[in-house]
């Protein structure tokens, strides 16, 4: 391996650090053992960071209270897909109480809000009645009649 110990053996050469004596001198060594030297040694198979690539089911917490993760390590002998929503639909189908469904980024509710405005009209009650007109803006404030045109 590389060293850096003093006085300097002359007829050497001299590197600025140690990954770079290992580069210079150690280039084609192939047991590792100058590189596993380093204080920070990168290794054969360095660890990822962040999520994976895929989805699997959260087999450690009950069915009723689980969705879908990617996180590391993933543990195997699971099936994996390409996103979460594919995940909780394919592992979480019946899922009554939605738990996988909620974990989603952008997750859907059990009664969504609709856009665009309603198919009646009704009295603006929240404008002076000398300007007011009928309005059909969501939400609908109810207790009103209403009109279809």
């Amino acid at each position: 391996g590389c060293i850096n110990d003093r006085p300097l053996p002359s007829g050497r050469p001299t590197y600025s650090s140690q990954i770079a004596c290992c580069r210079g001198a150690y280039a084609g060594q192939t047991s590792g053992t100058c590189l596993s030297q380093l204080p920070s040694a990168p290794t054969m198979s360095p660890t990822e960071t962040g999520g994976l690539d895929v989805y699997y089911p959260d087999y450690g917490t009950a069915w009723a209270e689980a969705g879908c993760i990617n996180t590391r390590p993933f543990p195997g002998g699971r099936p994996t897909y390409s996103s979460q929503i594919a995940c909780c639909k394919g592992a979480y189908g019946g899922q009554v109480s939605g738990t996988c469904l909620s974990q989603l980024p952008s997750a859907p509710t059990m009664s969504p809000t609709e856009t665009g405005g309603l198919d009646v009209y009704y009295a603006d009650y929240a404008t002076s009645w000398a300007v007011a007109g009928c309005i059909n803006t969501r939400p609908f404030p109810g207790g009103r009649p209403t009109y279809s045109s």
